[in-house]
């Protein structure tokens, strides 16, 4: 390609053709040029909406971060919550027995005493 080429002596034609040949190139240089330029903004676009992409999954990252602790921690004071109502739990249940047997200790002096007649002493004096 660097040899220059030779043209024809009746070289008339030829420079029309070579000049038409010369617009045609350029034609489509400058179409791939434009065609080149879409590609890089379109590109510059494509790396735009990646970057925000980008950020939005680091802040969905950060916030599930953080609703992932929040939850821990509810859960954690849930079983704590739980665990305490359990306790009280069996402790109102012993205490209602408790208080059925006082109840029931109670019906049966009540019984006994029933027909007990109390007589207060007169003291001679």
């Amino acid at each position: 390609m660097t040899d220059k080429p030779v043209l024809p002596a009746g070289g008339g034609d030829d420079a029309g053709g070579i000049m038409a040949l010369l617009e045609r190139v350029a034609g489509l240089m400058d179409n791939v040029q434009a065609t080149q330029q879409r590609m890089e903004e379109r590109q510059l676009e494509l790396e735009n909406t990646v970057k925000t992409i980008q950020a939005d999954v680091v802040k969905l990252t950060n916030d599930h971060a953080n609703t992932s602790s929040t939850v821990s921690r509810l859960l954690e004071k849930t079983r704590k919550v739980s665990c305490h109502i359990k306790d009280v739990r069996v402790r109102v249940e012993n205490q209602n027995l408790r208080v059925k047997k006082v109840e029931a200790t109670q019906g049966d002096l009540l019984a006994k005493n029933k027909f007990r007649v109390v007589r207060p002493v007169d003291e001679q004096i």
